[in-house]
């Protein structure tokens, strides 16, 4: 297993991947990836944004699991970025995740996210955990926010930020 940097040719493994994860209805929003051209529209973004996006590949170089940090648009939040993952069913439970926060949540302190920002499932307690232990503190629950199989499910929303010390005075 590898992770690195996303490109453009990883597009069609990407979607691939955020669709398996989505059908599964239990992690993410949707019942399904966004189409296709929507997904090309969002990694481009991202590169060209330098918004942190990467994929973890197997031996055969075929998309496994994603994490990116898709920063803030408005002015008041451009040191925030929103984090979003996911890896296919069959290769949890391997440190994948755990990879792909390791190289994503340093690339976004490279680029001067102050901020860290995400929701998880409150009936996800191994993706909480894995937050927790990236700095990530619980900042409130949205009870009942989802609905998934007729029940209600919590939301936790979750921030990590950096040190007092590195933040600097942003007009």
């Amino acid at each position: 297993m590898l992770v690195r940097q996303i490109t453009e040719a990883d597009i069609p493994g990407f979607h691939a991947v955020l669709d398996s994860v989505a059908r599964e209805s239990n992690f993410l929003r949707s019942d399904g990836a966004p189409p296709i051209e929507a997904v090309a529209a969002f990694v481009r973004q991202n590169i060209e944004n330098q918004n942190p996006q990467f994929v973890a590949v197997d031996e055969q170089g075929q998309v496994i699991g994603w994490c990116d940090i898709v920063r803030a648009r408005g002015r008041h939040e451009s040191h925030v970025g929103e984090l979003g993952m996911g890896v296919v069913a069959d290769f949890r439970g391997r440190g994948i995740g755990r990879q792909l926060l390791v190289d994503t949540v340093a690339a976004a302190d490279a680029n001067g996210f102050l901020r860290l920002e995400l929701s998880v499932h409150s009936d996800n307690p191994v993706a909480a955990a894995l937050y927790r232990a990236f700095g990530f503190v619980d900042e409130g629950r949205k009870r009942r926010a989802r609905v998934k199989n007729g029940t209600p499910v919590d939301v936790l929303l979750m921030a990590r930020l950096l040190p007092d010390e590195l933040w600097e005075p942003h007009p």
